[in-house]
């Protein structure tokens, strides 16, 4: 699963900005909160994207080769790794922050290598859509009756509680972002166009067709997202 989320993502790289508004949303309330600290540097942002969030003198890693890229011809630095086994070295960043990426990995590992990575006493800020996002989605999709699986977003509970065992919780928020379409077609674009892909597979033909009539009456697409903010004790 984890090479076809890769090569997913690194082909929407290249018009990722244009498409990814919900997520853009979601990361600038991230960012609010990293206004607060006086001197956030050393900073990484893991599952950086296209870098268009990361601060200046931060450093961006993505899992997929051309968001890398992208990143570096934004004047960032970038290393394309896995964010279940970051690159770098115990206690090289005083700041981390996450804007929807790490729903894709395995959160007990990711949250564990973020911890080892952070300096004593240093800041996770984590924006990550959770259950109940893609709502309409996923029940228009269920009303089509196709045995394919859909992505299964993590629990807010299995968030927090695995969050909980490695950093001091200091503040969170919960919110919707959320936006109706003119045409299912424009809908699922707007999911699948940033790299978001089902990775267990493309539908049938016909099971398309029908999920797309049965979407064109509400071609909403919303994510319900957790936004918790931690330091490392």
């Amino acid at each position: 699963m984890k090479e076809r989320v890769k090569r997913s993502f690194s082909r929407s790289a290249e018009n990722y900005d244009e498409v990814a508004q919900l997520q853009l949303l979601a990361g600038e309330r991230l960012l609010r909160r990293l206004e607060l600290f006086e001197n956030p540097f050393p900073l990484l942002d893991l599952g950086a994207g296209t870098g268009k969030l990361t601060p200046e003198g931060g450093v961006c890693l993505d899992i997929a080769p051309k968001m890398a890229e992208r990143c570096r011809e934004r004047g960032r630095a970038a290393v394309c790794a896995d964010a279940e086994r970051i690159p770098f070295k115990e206690s090289s960043f005083k700041t981390v922050i996450s804007n929807f990426a790490l729903q894709w990995t395995e959160l007990h590992r990711s949250l564990k290598e973020t911890h080892r990575v952070l300096k004593e006493g240093g800041y996770f800020l984590l924006s990550i859509p959770v259950e109940g996002s893609l709502e309409t989605l996923f029940k228009c999709w269920r009303e089509v009756g196709s045995s394919l699986p859909l992505f299964k977003f993590p629990e807010e509970r299995e968030v927090f509680e695995k969050f909980k065992e490695l950093f001091e919780v200091v503040e969170f928020e919960r919110f919707t972002v959320k936006k109706e379409f003119k045409s299912a077609r424009e809908a699922v674009k707007a999911v699948n166009g940033v790299g978001a892909k089902n990775p267990f597979g493309r539908p049938k033909r016909g099971e398309l067709l029908r999920f797309l009539e049965i979407y064109s009456k509400e071609p909403m697409v919303e994510y319900r997202v957790l936004l918790i903010s931690g330091r490392k004790v």
